[in-house]
């Protein structure tokens, strides 16, 4: 019933952006009589959310799952091997980040707001989750490419320069912060909310773990337990809110099998893609050769990911330098369950602020214990994907959730001779399928120790960012110049490091 109320309530709000009127003045022919002749923010709210997690294609979702190996390439090979290519950033800043500057503009510089608005929810309330919702947009981004517009972005400047990373992640540290201290739960919540159906506690609780999320990707620049990163961290750690630790709180969006708000993978050819044996291997935990992790334990949400619930399911080989002779029904139809239409899309998991608390323990950015935060980040884990993946309705119903606490003991056991080393490769298991997530990770840490394709074109590196848009290269070149020049090497190319990753 929820899932019918919330697909009512994002085509009432689309349906409401065309707002007609009788037009008796041709006084103005410049005027679109087609056009919306009113804002509706809580359409631009919904339709942001809907454009962010529909984004599809290889650029906007499956190259991480590549780069990362939770997928391998059968038959279109030249992704999974690395070539150089420039990607468009315009599903990102188009009806997305365009859709939330709408609305964050207008709160902020409207001393009185609209009584029609304010209908719609309070307007703290709706620049908060606006605000929340674009920082996620924007570490997205940045992290994708490193330097790109943001000052000067939406501000008519045809030519905006570069904001660095530093001053981004910085930037939108302190937006999410001042996003959860507006949010007020006695004032009426945006209806335009498709993630948590206008629950307010729970957006504050994602403002935190979005908070720890982006503290934590800085700990290679700010690495000590007194800098930067990690009173950020704490700041949110401490916050009386409280970040996600449940299910129940978990962020994501229910798709459904309706056009336009189908799971993204469902519009690429399901039949080139399938589960790689490197993540395959890691999830069987025997000393395999394309195992590129510490574990030796069965890991049961190998029945998640497959359509296969044998113990010895595997993989298609990663890097193959041509189409796979490989029989389709014996490897390729591996990731079932998240190419499937109503397989949900998450934006932050109880499993993934667990884990980034179990990393920040045992950098010694506090005194929580990293054990303990490692095994209930693993248990979650198993819990949140058997509840939604699992449930999700695709090759079959898998829970896994009572086989989690054994193998997390199993783990901890492991994480005694390298403690940082296992939560780390168990971000990258928890976060399937979450790839953009999963890739910043990795470039990170250099967890877990994935092998490049054998077949690389780029030389043999795994890809470290996209290559900017070829447009800016010829309309933007001082700021395209400017951003090249703070890579290492600054080459626009997919091996150079991005400034987080330095």
């Amino acid at each position: 019933m929820k899932k019918m109320k919330k697909i009512s309530i994002i085509l009432a709000l689309f349906a409401g952006v065309f707002i007609s009127c009788e037009n008796n003045d041709f006084g103005n022919l410049n005027e679109n009589v087609n056009g919306a002749q009113e804002t509706d923010l809580q359409a631009l709210m919904a339709g942001s959310i809907v454009r962010y997690t529909t984004l599809t294609g290889r650029d906007n979702l499956l190259k991480p799952t590549l780069y990362v190996q939770y997928q391998s390439q059968r038959v279109y090979v030249d992704e999974q091997n690395y070539n150089q290519a420039p990607a468009s950033w315009n599903g990102y800043y188009v009806q997305t980040l365009s859709n939330l500057n709408v609305i964050t503009n207008y709160f902020e510089n409207t001393p009185n707001p609209d009584p029609k608005i304010l209908v719609k929810g309070s307007a703290k309330n709706q620049l908060g989750v606006a605000k929340i919702m674009k920082a996620i947009v924007w570490k997205r981004i940045t992290d994708t490419w490193g330097d790109i517009p943001y000052e000067q972005a939406f501000k008519g400047i045809l030519v905006p320069t570069y904001s660095t990373q530093e001053s981004i992640y910085k930037s939108e540290i302190a937006s999410l912060i001042a996003a959860r201290n507006m949010i007020n739960e006695s004032e009426l919540a945006p209806t335009g909310d498709l993630i948590y159906d206008g629950d307010l506690l729970k957006w504050k609780k994602l403002a935190n773990s979005m908070i720890m999320s982006m503290s934590i990707q800085l700990s290679k620049k700010y690495p000590a337990p007194g800098g930067y990163a990690a009173i950020q961290f704490n700041n949110a750690l401490n916050d009386p809110n409280g970040s996600i630790t449940t299910v129940a709180d978990e962020a994501w969006f229910a798709h459904t099998n309706i056009p336009g708000f189908e799971n993204p993978y469902v519009a690429n050819r399901r039949n080139d893609y399938g589960l790689s044996k490197t993540l395959t291997d890691a999830l069987q935990g025997e000393a395999l050769s394309d195992n590129p992790t510490s574990n030796h334990t069965l890991d049961n949400r190998i029945k998640i990911f497959s359509n296969k619930t044998s113990v010895t399911t595997d993989g298609i080989p990663y890097g193959l330098s041509q189409a796979a002779s490989t029989p389709l029904n014996s490897r390729a139809k591996l990731s079932l369950n998240i190419w499937y239409a109503a397989a949900p899309t998450a934006f932050m998991t109880s499993s993934y602020t667990l884990l980034n608390r179990a990393e920040a323990a045992a950098l010694g950015w506090t005194t929580e214990n990293a054990l303990n935060l490692l095994e209930a980040g693993i248990v979650k884990s198993f819990e949140s994907l058997s509840t939604k993946l699992g449930a999700s309705g695709g090759a079959a119903t898998v829970d896994v959730t009572s086989s989690g606490p054994a193998y997390a003991l199993a783990r901890k056991t492991d994480a005694a001779t390298n403690l940082l080393k296992v939560i780390r490769e168990e971000k990258w298991v928890a976060l399937f399928p979450s790839a953009f997530d999963a890739w910043s990770e990795w470039r990170r840490t250099g967890v877990p120790a994935l092998v490049p394709s054998a077949n690389a074109l780029n030389g043999g590196v795994i890809p470290t960012r996209y290559l900017y848009p070829s447009v800016e290269q010829s309309t933007n070149t001082a700021s395209y110049t400017a951003g090249v020049n703070t890579l290492v090497p600054a080459v626009d190319d997919n091996k150079s490091k991005i400034w987080w990753a330095q």
